[in-house]
């Protein structure tokens, strides 16, 4: 709801007593079919060897990086990687077979406004369509808006990765729109799409979700019953 000042000037929502949110840590988060833990160097054991269990390099072509060529590079990529001061790094972990299968990373993090952003998503090829990819993102999200508060969570992608695209909406993220030639990445210019999920948004979006990761909506071989987008729908119409 808008507000306007003392001079008829239109103000955006109004929030009252906003105080900083406290930073967020280098946290372990379980859930039931994954654990999203901090990224260190010993997950090259199980990440190398299935990001090198396909042939070509597909997976790569929209993230700021080329996959280490040998499990030393590996090793040195997760290094670095953990030791970054500005973002955050995590795997997530099946706990159905303690393996490694996927990593990604928050970035943007701006506790004086309560925002935060997905990056760097890059599950490996038993990972990908799967629960675990759902929950790892449900985990982390929650973490920041229903334990830290914030209120915004942002997804960046290229403009052209339209895997990343259908993965942010599906989750429930909005489209914002596309910030044109904002970014270079190995040679090639970049529109960068932008997507957000409100502290407002969350609360359906959380349920939604909830919802569609039940152990019921799962058969036995793990594959889902009844799609996300139905268990939005009945959230959205109050039957959930």
């Amino acid at each position: 709801m808008l507000t306007h000042n003392h001079y008829g000037q239109a103000l955006g929502r109004e929030i009252k007593d906003w105080v900083k949110r406290a930073a967020p840590e280098k946290v372990t988060l379980k859930g039931d079919y994954c654990i999203v833990l901090p990224l260190s160097s010993d997950h090259a054991e199980d990440l190398f060897p299935e990001w090198h269990s396909i042939d070509d390099d597909r997976d790569w072509t929209y993230l700021s990086d080329a996959k280490p060529a040998t499990k030393e590079q590996c090793y040195q990529y997760f290094r670095k990687l953990s030791s970054d001061k500005d973002k955050l790094y995590f795997a997530v972990k099946d706990i159905h077979d303690g393996h490694i299968k996927g990593m990604f990373c928050v970035t943007h993090i701006d506790p004086n406004n309560g925002v935060f952003a997905l990056a760097e998503i890059n599950w490996t090829p038993l990972m990908k369509r799967t629960r675990l990819s759902t929950e790892s993102l449900f985990l982390i999200i929650s973490y920041f808006m229903d334990k830290l508060h914030y209120r915004r969570c942002e997804w960046q992608t290229n403009s052209l990765n339209s895997q990343s695209i259908d993965s942010a909406q599906r989750i429930g993220f909005i489209r914002e729109g596309i910030l044109r030639d904002k970014r270079i990445s190995k040679g090639y210019a970049e529109d960068i799409a932008f997507f957000s999920i409100t502290a407002s948004d969350w609360v359906d979006t959380a349920a939604a979700l909830k919802a569609w990761l039940r152990k019921e909506n799962f058969d036995e071989r793990g594959r889902q019953i009844h799609k996300l987008e139905s268990f939005r729908v009945a959230v959205n119409s109050g039957d959930a």
